[in-house]
């Protein structure tokens, strides 16, 4: 082989590569719940696509046996109900405790609230926890979503508004990035049409699992949960534009090249 091929074939596959890996499919007959056992109940499918979680009660998480991290999520989630509650629902991610049915947080939060209820506002939320968050302290805590440096809560980012709420029975498609330096969350369905970014942040993050999570929102279900490996670009390497047409027009040059040098 030609020192033009031996090129040719290494381009490529650093190329194809960089195009991104395959979804995988994710079983949640593997998952566990977290946090005190009675404030939430989560039902599995029997085919592991599906979870539905079904109580009115405290800050409740279902989670991955293994971390997701430097990876692309995607799923759906829904409230299937009509005129009823109108609360938190979410996921979390960097999840490093509870470790079983205690209080110990720590991890990333992601919630969505349908309308305002006193402290608590309609629309989107970005959060880190770490510290130990008692039952009783729950609502001014993940309730209100503001800086609580008593409970290790601080606030990262907001999407309030009077049109920023979910909406019954309305499925959503969410698509989450997170790598050790960006958090990057997309969601489409109903009043957010075919999808818009909710918050794209740079930062420092840590490892951890991924799970869903509920706070006083009954009969949520999440479903379709694929993963796909996302390492972050090498510092100071452009990221090369998406799709096969521009691995096709690449290789075509370097195949004129290889030919020219012949």
């Amino acid at each position: 082989m030609t020192r033009m091929s031996v090129m040719t074939v290494a381009t490529l596959a650093v190329l194809s590569s960089l195009a991104g890996a395959a979804e995988v499919p994710i079983d949640l007959n593997t998952w566990s719940k977290r946090g005190p056992a009675a404030h939430g109940n989560w039902v599995v499918a029997a085919d592991g696509a599906s979870v539905l979680q079904t109580i009115n009660g405290n800050p409740t998480f279902f989670v991955s046996p293994a971390n997701q991290f430097n990876t692309t999520l995607r799923g759906k989630i829904k409230v299937e109900q009509v005129g009823g509650d109108d609360d938190l629902i979410g996921f979390v991610f960097g999840f490093n405790g509870p470790v079983a049915n205690g209080t110990d947080m720590n991890f990333l939060l992601f919630d969505w609230k349908q309308g305002n209820q006193g402290l608590s506002l309609e629309g989107f939320a970005l959060s880190r926890v770490n510290g130990n968050v008692p039952t009783a302290d729950a609502d001014p805590v993940f309730w209100a979503r503001v800086d609580n440096p008593a409970f290790g809560f601080d606030n990262l980012a907001t999407r309030y508004g009077p049109t920023e709420g979910w909406e019954d029975n309305v499925e959503y498609d969410f698509t989450m990035l997170y790598q050790e330096n960006r958090i990057k969350i997309d969601i489409a369905g109903g009043a957010l049409g075919l999808g818009q970014t909710i918050f794209d942040v740079a930062g420092v993050f840590s490892d951890g699992r991924f799970g869903f999570y509920n706070y006083s929102q009954q009969n949520v279900r999440y479903s379709g949960l694929t993963k796909e490996a996302t390492p972050p670009p090498p510092p100071s390497t452009p990221v090369p534009l998406p799709g096969t047409a521009m691995l096709a027009a690449l290789g075509l040059g370097l195949v004129a090249a290889q030919r020219k040098a012949r």
